[in-house]
């Protein structure tokens, strides 16, 4: 009696814990959402309570928010409560000092705080709508004290409990028959799914494959919980002695020579007799999994029967075999970097499928392939044809050597005249970056770098460069003199005009730059900002920018210059710029760029014209700009020149009356021209030459024509580059210089042709 009498208690409690773990939720919402957070900020301690942590709508939760003063002092902080959309606060609950932002769903309290005391409130939160799609919430606060900020959030889980709508199983099978279970379950996670098969196995799987040994009916159960609840779905499964004959092969479609597995999910209450006939003659006994090879191809059918002592059951599948394709392909041994790599694939009638891996990690399917390579070495390249079959593969080995590396436009930042900073990117050409990482799931932030007092604001960009290269695992850029040279100068130069991020003020392109200053590799593109008082900003919206990243990440770039200007007299201030350089990759190639006049250009033949061109490079001893008429085939020189104007770009100021009167054989009649310039050596070598521009000229009516032999023709120079004049505080320039700069005083030229030119000085 004594013993029963003890047991009757401890029956009762496990019942009611049993009472509890059917219908309690999940103890897992109490460690994923505790409902509690605290924040320390000196001798103040901000504790943030949510109980139940869990909410359902229509349930009501307690929020308890405490301040404690560990100090000597009574301290006035400031808290700030966050609280999740869709709970309605009792704003009737809140202490003096408190004002809650209905809209914001803010809370604000001052509360003061004597020493030694701790201070709190209590209101009730309802919930009124939950997010099944995003249930995990927190309640944040912020503490606020002296300066400093602390934060702490309250991990919270605000949903319905999980839907079940249907399950998905056969209602029979075989004995030993496998069979998967799948249901669908649909709402907030997480979701937690254990089957129960009602044999004492519980399994949490979300569709598993099981096997019953014996016959006879089974009440299958699915728990799908979340921490809102927990939904529970039986049905019932009938397991028959009776044999099922049921298979599949690995692959339906093999090649001749290529070994199939025949995996058999038939069943049925033991002893079992299984027997397999391959189609192609071969039979085979007692095998659950047999392996078959086939010789010859064909389509076969193959069958599968089992007998028990309950009956017979038979199961077939045809099976197509065939043999592999027979292929090859075409490659160059050898490639540069930034040339294309073309191949070209054969294969006989049955092939329907080729794939192209480059070596490099790029793959391509189509029985062409046209490839660039980023940098050099030895890559094998392999082609594989399929035809359904079977597959069959074959490779070469190719060489890449250094080469030119196609040239893009540069990735931009920018600041408009209302913002201080903001981001833009030119259109990008052939060459396709390799970025280390594509879209970022989050904000990129930068920690701060402590920096000795010496160093420079270019020295610090390229550092933060490098260190948000090694975020990514990517090797740090070391510095190129010629490209910080490039990029020093841009960025004097976007202080005084800023208008264009990347064309200068004489109109050069980030390429030409590069090639102007000296640097022999292939160029990777530019990136500028201004408006950032800290080059760790900058560099953090240019990883942060779709646009900009994969300039700032990007494998194939080895060189880096840096470039920084500070300027008050600027709209902006702070000037930031990058050049990126491929060291492997031979220079862009250097382009005689005519810029005015326009196609189209009409003018009278008194009229003086201003030929506008760009070239990047220094001239050497000797070498000079022509500046052509051409008429059909017939050129004639208009004038010469031998040192820019303003950086690269040259101005020539003349009037074309000789060279029309001399292609029009004296003539006065109105015709249309082209002009070209060539660059020109001692000897009258052609060394470069731009493309040709169609002009109309007409002959003057209020001008006196003489029926005489041609004369020398007038040129006019310009005077050398626009320079800022200096003052005490440079004040930079409100426009770019102009492409139509005004003659200045007019001097004869040499007329053309001449004898020997004398050697001219040499650009700098």
């Amino acid at each position: 009696m004594i013993s029963r009498a003890r047991l009757l208690p401890i029956g009762v409690l496990a019942l009611l814990l049993g009472a509890a773990l059917l219908f309690w939720r999940p103890t897992s919402s109490a460690v994923l959402y505790s409902g509690y957070a605290r924040a320390d900020s000196g001798p103040l301690a901000l504790e943030v309570i949510v109980d139940p942590p869990v909410g359902l709508p229509g349930d009501t939760l307690r929020l308890s928010v405490r301040v404690t003063n560990n100090g000597p002092l009574p301290l006035t902080p400031s808290v700030v409560l966050q609280l999740p959309r869709g709970l309605a606060a009792d704003m009737y609950g809140l202490p003096s000092g408190a004002t809650f932002n209905i809209q914001e769903q803010q809370i604000d309290w001052l509360p003061v705080v004597s020493p030694g005391v701790a201070v709190e409130f209590a209101i009730d939160l309802v919930v009124e709508t939950a997010d099944v799609l995003a249930p995990e919430q927190a309640a944040t606060a912020i503490l606020r004290h002296q300066g400093d900020e602390r934060q702490a959030a309250a991990p919270l889980w605000l949903g319905i409990p999980p839907l079940v709508s249907d399950v998905l199983a056969q209602q029979r099978v075989a004995v030993g028959q496998p069979i998967q279970l799948q249901a669908d379950v649909a709402g907030p996670g997480p979701i937690a799914t254990v089957w129960d098969l009602g044999d004492g196995r519980r399994l949490d799987l979300a569709a598993p494959e099981v096997v019953f040994p014996t016959a006879g009916r089974h009440t299958i159960a699915l728990e799908a919980s979340n921490p809102g609840g927990r939904v529970v779905r039986r049905f019932e499964l009938t397991v028959l002695p009776d044999p099922v004959a049921d298979f599949r092969p690995d692959d339906d479609s093999p090649a001749i020579g290529q070994p199939v597995t025949f995996l058999n999910a038939g069943g049925g209450q033991p002893p079992l007799n299984v027997f397999w006939d391959f189609g192609d003659g071969a039979t085979l006994l007692g095998e659950q999994q047999p392996t078959h090879t086939y010789r010859q191809g064909g389509v076969y059918r193959v069958r599968l029967t089992i007998e028990n002592d309950f009956g017979r059951s038979e199961a077939v599948w045809d099976v197509t075999v065939g043999e592999a394709p027979i292929a090859d392909m075409v490659v160059a041994e050898r490639a540069a970097v930034g040339q294309p790599l073309t191949g070209q694939a054969f294969g006989d009638a049955t092939t329907n499928r080729y794939t192209w891996d480059m070596g490099d990690g790029r793959t391509y399917e189509g029985a062409t392939v046209s490839h660039y390579y980023r940098r050099p070495g030895d890559y094998y390249v392999s082609l594989t044809a399929d035809n359904g079959y079977g597959q069959t593969q074959v490779g070469r080995w190719v060489r890449v050597d250094p080469g030119i590396t196609t040239i893009f436009m540069p990735l931009a930042a920018h600041a408009a005249a209302e913002t201080v900073a903001a981001w833009s990117a030119d259109t990008q050409g052939a060459v396709t970056l390799d970025p280390a990482v594509g879209a970022l799931s989050e904000v990129f932030v930068l920690d701060p770098i402590p920096f000795p007092p010496q160093m420079t604001g270019a020295e610090q960009l390229l550092a933060y460069i490098n260190a948000a290269r090694a975020r990514f695992e990517l090797p740090p850029l070391p510095y190129n003199f010629e490209l910080s040279a490039a990029a020093q100068a841009h960025a004097l130069d976007k202080s005084r005009f800023p208008d264009n991020p990347h064309t200068g003020s004489d109109g050069t392109t980030g390429a030409e730059r590069l090639l102007r200053n000296g640097y022999r590799g292939g160029y990777a593109g530019e990136a500028t900002a201004w408006g950032f008082t800290d080059p760790r900003l900058a560099v953090e919206f240019w990883v942060n920018s779709d646009s900009h990243r994969p300039l700032i990440l990007n494998r194939a770039t080895t060189d880096i210059g840096v470039g920084y200007v500070v300027d008050f007299a600027s709209a902006n201030v702070w000037h930031w710029t990058a050049e990126f350089g491929l060291s492997y990759g031979a220079p862009a190639r250097a382009v005689l760029r005519s810029l005015l006049p326009d196609g189209g250009y009409a003018a009278l033949d008194t009229e003086v014209i201003n030929f506008n061109w760009m070239w990047p490079l220094p001239l050497a001893a000797g070498e000079r700009f022509v500046v052509y008429l051409v008429d059909g085939i017939e050129l004639e020189p208009v004038g010469d020149i031998a040192q820019p104007v303003y950086g690269s770009r040259y101005v020539l100021s003349a009037d074309t009356l000789a060279a029309t009167r001399l292609l029009s054989a004296g003539e006065a009649t109105a015709a249309t021209y082209e002009w070209l310039v060539r660059l020109e050596d001692g000897l009258g070598g052609i060394l470069a030459e731009s493309e040709r521009r169609p002009i109309a000229i007409a002959p003057d009516p209020a001008a006196i024509q003489p029926t005489v032999a041609p004369t020398a023709a007038i040129v006019t120079a310009t005077s050398p580059a626009p320079t800022p004049t200096a003052t005490t505080t440079p004040q930079p320039t409100d426009e770019p210089p102009s492409n139509e700069p005004p003659p200045p005083a007019v001097v004869t030229a040499t007329p053309l042709p001449t004898a020997t030119p004398q050697p001219t000085p040499t650009a700098p």
